[in-house]
């Protein structure tokens, strides 16, 4: 399990690449929640996770900044329930390391999950060959005296 873990680490921070995968399979015992750390996500980047679960489990995508200085009004990124199977999609708004929280608190029996994750490093759209910006047009405001 860690060994995963740590691949997941390196391989979601390690590479400036378009888009990362990675795969971790656990156990996530009654009364206890198991955390996936993705390491250094710049803003932008599209995370897509798919869990598949063997019961009900509590799901959470939180940064790191908002765990260490929460704030009255923050709240994760994604919170969702899972009974069977879930997927979903965000965007990552604020470079950051994150946090998927996988949450058994209230199980009363070991959850076998398997989760996946992706992410996408949005590039930006090249500019237009020949393109240059327009020129900003000066304006000259009276001033207030004038007036």
């Amino acid at each position: 399990m860690q060994g995963a873990l740590l691949a997941l680490l390196l391989f979601v921070s390690v590479s400036p690449a378009a888009a990362q995968e990675a795969a971790v399979t656990t156990e996530v015992p009654p009364g206890q929640s198991k955390s996936i750390r993705m390491r250094g996500l710049p803003a932008g980047t599209i995370v897509a996770v798919r869990i598949v679960t063997s019961g009900r489990l509590l799901v959470a995508l939180v940064g790191m900044k908002q765990l260490k200085e929460p704030k009255p009004d923050s709240r994760p990124v994604f919170r969702g329930v899972v009974q069977e199977k879930l997927s979903f999609r965000v965007t990552i708004s604020e470079a950051d390391d994150y946090l998927l929280v996988l949450n058994n608190r209230a199980g009363k029996e070991t959850l076998n999950v398997e989760t996946e994750i992706r992410a996408l490093r949005r590039r930006p759209a090249p500019a237009p060959k020949d393109y240059s910006p327009r020129p900003e047009k000066a304006s000259i405001s009276p001033s207030a005296s004038s007036i």
